[in-house]
């Protein structure tokens, strides 16, 4: 088993990568709904963000866990809980920051850069708090 220090850094390195997938194809569809209702562009975005973080995110804990089949599931189910309730609060910064940001003029994609970046610095406070509390890491 590795020490509780190297899993939490290997899980912050994978919401890092995560979100970059993230963040890269949201901005860059920003501008391809830039012309929609502003609600609809930070929703848009946000789905967008959405489907490229959790795909990239399940296929890394995938890689890093895949040999350890035994608390796999167990380790899988904390994991994405952690994940699950700081997302909650993600996305209602994200969203909130986002329209807000749209409705004062701002370029869509740079609204869209602004609203993830508050709302990934909250998100990443927030998922190691849950994840220790979950006890996702026991050593």
């Amino acid at each position: 088993m590795k020490p509780k220090h190297v899993e939490i850094l290997k899980l912050n390195k994978n919401l890092i990568i995560g979100a970059i997938v993230g963040i890269t194809i949201s901005a860059s569809s920003a501008q391809l709904f830039a012309q929609e209702e502003d609600y609809l562009l930070t929703t848009y975005t946000v789905i967008i963000e959405y489907a490229g973080f959790f795909s990239t995110l399940f296929v890394l804990f995938y890689l890093d866990n895949r040999k350890n089949k035994a608390t796999f599931r167990a380790d899988l189910i904390k994991f994405f809980s952690s994940v699950g309730i700081s997302e909650v609060i993600y996305v209602i910064v994200r969203w909130g920051l986002g329209y807000y940001l749209l409705t004062l003029d701002y370029d869509p994609s740079l609204a869209t850069l602004v609203s993830q970046l508050v709302g990934w610095a909250i998100f990443m406070i927030a998922v190691n708090i849950v994840a220790k509390m979950l006890r996702l890491y026991k050593n």
